[in-house]
């Protein structure tokens, strides 16, 4: 999935920019900084860091910061987004591969808006699981998978929703595509039920925690889990 990310690095980076759009500032960022809670770490990894405007954020709360993402040029916006930072690093690589961090390295591991475009994850729950420390956690924020049975279920009464370009149940996994940042994009996606996005990583992890966020009190859009290394 990294052609696309570097096709539309440069839209990406300006509708993000330094803080986050509506959705991160209002919904996202939030959540991750509830589930961080008021401690500083010693060391962060944000895994899938996109233009880095996360690592900014959370750069007073940590020794040290790292971001990886799989997108070159996403990375090089990154890396320009967050020079001023000498506590905060930037890494290429593929979370769906092994990661190129020794084990044991962190405690905490952001996985934010990324893993809904993994084909699995197998991999990134295992080794998310190898390079954080004991009593570690990991956070995942993904678009909420029953937001699609809300639509899916608009649907089939004859009103399909134009943003969502490919249709089907909600209990069917796989690839699908949508419009997307800010409806100037086309982006393939990886939809899976909600077990899909929990049981790779029990065999690993603790699940400490999960919230779910709608942005209409109606239908949901965000989910946010918390896992504990133990």
């Amino acid at each position: 999935m990294t052609n696309q990310w570097d096709t539309y690095a440069d839209l990406y980076d300006k509708g993000i920019g330094s803080q986050g759009d509506t959705l991160h500032t209002k919904l996202i960022d939030p959540l991750i900084f509830q589930f961080l809670g008021d401690k500083k770490y010693d060391s962060i990894l944000d895994a899938g860091c996109g233009n880095g405007y996360l690592l900014r954020k959370f750069a007073d709360q940590a020794r040290s910061l790292v971001g990886i993402d799989a997108s070159k040029k996403l990375l090089a916006a990154a890396t320009h987004n967050t020079s001023g930072l000498p506590n905060v690093s930037t890494v290429l690589g593929d979370l769906g591969q092994n990661l190129p961090f020794d084990s044991l390295s962190f405690d905490v591991v952001i996985a934010n808006m990324t893993l809904q475009y993994l084909p699995a994850l197998e991999q990134f729950a295992l080794e998310s699981a190898r390079v954080l420390k004991k009593h570690g956690i990991l956070i995942v924020v993904i678009d909420h998978p029953a937001h699609a049975l809300f639509l899916r279920a608009q649907e089939l009464v004859g009103k399909k929703n134009s943003k969502f370009l490919t249709s089907a149940s909600y209990f069917l996994s796989g690839k699908r595509s949508k419009k997307s940042l800010w409806d100037k994009a086309i982006l393939e996606y990886y939809h899976r039920p909600m077990e899909s996005y929990i049981n790779p990583f029990t065999k690993f992890l603790q699940l400490d925690r999960m919230i779910e966020l709608s942005q209409d009190s109606e239908s949901p859009r965000i989910l946010g889990l918390r896992w504990k290394k133990v």
